[in-house]
């Protein structure tokens, strides 16, 4: 039985961003499968398929979501709020990419539930940096460890 390759969900609204860090993370994860939802209610709708609610599920669950939090239709609180009262305390992380400075948005958005809440930097070099980071610690670290688990017996 093959495995599964590692998932990424991107909920970003501004396409050219959503696409960097499409690039940035597979560059962290080379076979990353990489899905962009392009607003909140789009995030919602892909998460609302995976497996803890239909059987069998429409999507992969995510290892990872990366969400931005200013979009139209649904913003990243709303996606925090459904994910909170959907999934409850859901499997994989929810890590916030925000370029506003609001100390407020992040006490919130780890209030709903996100693991983490990074500031987006402003020039292209370091934010692709950013999201390898991000990608490392939450997937690729975590293949590693599941790697020596396996070899371990």
């Amino acid at each position: 039985m093959a495995e599964r390759a590692p998932t990424l969900l991107v909920i970003e609204d501004a396409s050219d961003q959503a696409i960097l860090v499409g690039v940035a993370a597979r560059r962290a994860t080379p076979g990353l499968e990489v899905h962009i939802a392009e607003d909140g209610q789009q995030g919602i709708d892909y998460l609302a398929g995976i497996a803890a609610l239909q059987d069998p599920p429409l999507t992969s669950t995510p290892d990872l979501v990366l969400l931005d939090l200013e979009m139209p239709v649904v913003d990243g609180f709303g996606v925090l709020e459904w994910i909170r009262e959907t999934l409850g305390k859901p499997e994989f992380p929810v890590v916030v990419l925000t370029a506003s400075p609001r100390p407020d948005y992040e006490e919130r958005a780890r209030a709903l539930g996100a693991t983490e809440v990074c500031r987006k930097p402003t020039d292209l070099e370091g934010f692709g940096l950013a999201v390898r980071s991000i990608v490392t610690r939450y997937i690729s670290a975590g293949d590693l460890i599941a790697a020596h688990m396996r070899s371990a017996g």
